[in-house]
């Protein structure tokens, strides 16, 4: 299974659209403009937000020409295109007569190079209820502030469940593999994991256990490690890393590195999550290519572990913006993929 990309999807219309519904609620400026970068067919995402926005004052222009590229005329490229899309503005920017509040929503192929924008400009004779007047405007660009909740479909949680499901599938059966023909090279990572319930049971048991609680798992898309039960490898690891202090991560790396028997010529090809490098212990100096491929897993499985919980309670915390949740899940989801894909290419351990 590999990850869905996400490089060429552009953020839904609706999507956009609620975020300026809230926005403008929100705002105390009688006239607000929300920049936004479109990638695909700016005529055509238009179309789309001004039809999620009906019945609001907000009128949906696209920037053409070479405009917004000078800070000191942006607000007077701003009247120009305004002046460029007069039936546009004049149609959709009547809106509820109860409020005073307007919004522009500017597409354009780039981003916005400027900080927020904001000054007083004298608005066309025909603007619709702000006429000829001098009102304070403002410009936000909102290519990366568009929020949404963790457990957003921008998450791909189901994804990530499936993914983590599968890395776990493939992690068993390297570890039984060993554990049948060498018991001593997973000791420590036995060491590490094994909890006081444990104390009469071995690692072979606890596996066959994990694999026994593996098959009642009849939708992997919804699958949860629960790190309170510990019936499953995905939840030792995910609790024992939430207690390993990044110095010492080394050692749990090294355990697992040498409990699945990862060779010298093990494949570079696979991709290090952002996680691992920002939890890379402080003084850590050039590990090995098998350690560094388990310290990837463990904190890889952490994180994602961390964020199926999160979205599972997404009520408790902050909305994040859209990029930063699609390419975090992206990242986490290419490093699952890609580690489930190495266990699987290895050769049969042979002790």
């Amino acid at each position: 299974m590999s990850p869905t990309a996400f490089g060429n999807d552009q953020l839904p219309p609706s999507r956009l659209a609620a975020e300026i519904r809230g926005r403008l609620a929100a705002s105390g400026s009688e006239l607000s403009g929300f920049w936004f970068q479109v990638r695909e067919n700016r005529s055509d995402y238009a179309r789309d937000v001004q039809e999620h926005l009906a019945g609001h004052p907000v009128a949906v222009l696209v920037v053409r020409k070479t405009r917004f590229d000078n800070a000191n005329a942006v607000l007077d490229d701003f009247v120009e295109l305004l002046q460029d899309n007069q039936e546009v503005c004049e149609k959709h920017l009547v809106g509820d007569v109860t409020t005073d509040r307007r919004a522009v929503v500017l597409l354009a192929r780039n981003t916005l190079n400027f900080p927020q924008i904001s000054s007083p400009v004298t608005l066309p004779a025909w603007f619709p209820r702000l006429g000829g007047r001098l009102a304070e405007v403002i410009i936000e660009d909102l290519t990366w502030r568009v929020a949404c909740p963790l457990n957003a479909e921008e998450a791909a949680i189901d994804q990530l469940c499936q993914l983590a499901f599968a890395l776990e599938g493939a992690m068993l059966e390297r570890l039984q593999q060993v554990q049948a023909q060498k018991k001593s090279e997973a000791a420590s990572f036995w060491d590490h994991v094994k909890r006081d319930k444990d104390t009469h049971s071995s690692f072979g048991g606890f596996l066959e256990g994990v694999q026994d609680a593996r098959r009642e798992v009849l939708n992997p898309s919804s699958y949860r490690p629960s790190v309170r039960d510990g019936n499953s490898l995905l939840a030792r690891i995910w609790g024992k890393a939430q207690g390993t202090a990044p110095d010492s991560m080394g050692r749990l790396a090294k355990a697992l590195a040498r409990a699945l028997a990862l060779p010298d010529s093990l494949d570079p090809s696979w991709h290090r999550s952002m996680v691992a490098v920002l939890l890379r212990p402080p003084n850590d100096s050039t590990p090995d290519t098998q350690s560094l491929f388990a310290s990837n897993l463990l904190t890889t499985i952490l994180a994602t572990c961390q964020l199926i919980t999160a979205a599972a309670h997404a009520d408790a915390y902050p909305s994040y913006p859209v990029p930063l949740i699609r390419s975090t899940s992206f990242d986490l989801r290419q490093t699952l993929a890609d580690a489930r894909r190495t266990l699987i290419t290895l050769d049969p351990y042979t002790g």
